[in-house]
């Protein structure tokens, strides 16, 4: 942090290149913003201020932030890819949109279960269908 001296009261504080390099590795491990003033060692205001009024911060914290994603993403797909069915099903539901909400076309309006029925009377042990 260095203070620049603007006349009367407390000196402004601005974060250095190695503390907005430090904010970037914060936000790429999901941190908060309570989370990130602490390490860096500033009080809540003092955050407050300087991220509204130093693009650097917002722009670090974006970055990070991206990564992050990008890195879960990744993760997310290697594990579908490896045949993860719970990891395919949230894909599909949130990027292709297969969700419970989402239209299916069907040509019958029948239950789709009964498509099973037939199969499952041959199994041994079950009364066959009437």
């Amino acid at each position: 942090m260095t203070n620049k001296p603007k006349g009367r009261g407390r000196p402004l504080i601005e974060f250095t290149d190695d503390q907005i390099r430090q904010i970037t590795k914060l936000a790429e491990i999901g941190c908060t913003d309570s989370e990130m003033y602490g390490v860096i060692g500033v009080s809540k205001g003092t955050w407050r201020r300087i991220k509204a009024a130093d693009p650097r911060v917002a722009e670090a914290i974006e970055k990070g932030s991206g990564n992050l994603a990008v890195r879960l993403r990744r993760y997310q797909i290697e594990l579908a890819c490896s045949g993860s069915v719970p990891m395919l099903i949230h894909l599909g539901k949130s990027v292709l949109g297969q969700g419970a909400n989402s239209a299916a076309p069907t040509e019958k309006a029948e239950n789709p279960l009964m498509q099973f029925l037939p199969r499952a009377e041959t199994i041994k042990g079950l009364p066959e269908k009437d």
